[in-house]
């Protein structure tokens, strides 16, 4: 029985790295894009729901900041921690995210809310990150 119980702290940091991403600080590509509540408002900035995904960054409507983890918890949930700057405060925030099966729609998973969810906006109707 010592033995199992030993081994159960080595199993679930085993499990918890495997899940790491290769590049700590990249965001998978099936992630990347422009999401958006409102579809009609891609490749505007007509809607405050306006999330930008890029590898290395995150955008939002009145924020932008440089990711500086990014970690899988699952296949298709996504934990970034970002360094967030709006006009008036840089801060470090944790986001987490679901991606739907087809990978059309990211949920915005706050423990506080009610999940937000947005979808992908077509590659022909995206703004620029930055």
């Amino acid at each position: 029985m010592k033995i199992l119980t030993a081994l159960i702290p080595v199993i679930a940091l085993t499990s918890c790295a495997a899940m790491r991403l290769p590049n700590e600080q990249t965001a998978p590509a099936r992630f990347h894009g422009e999401w958006n509540r409102v579809l009609a408002d891609c490749g505007t900035a007509n809607n405050d729901s306006l999330i930008v995904i890029t590898a290395t960054r995150i955008d939002f409507y009145e924020s932008a900041g440089d990711i500086r983890s990014a970690a899988l918890n699952g296949p298709n949930e996504l934990l970034i921690v970002a360094d967030v700057s709006d006009a008036e405060e840089t801060s470090t925030t944790e986001y987490r995210f679901t991606l739907s099966d087809d990978g059309q729609s990211l949920i915005d998973v706050d423990e506080t809310d009610e999940p937000f969810a947005r979808h992908r906006c077509p590659a022909s109707r995206t703004l620029s990150p930055g």
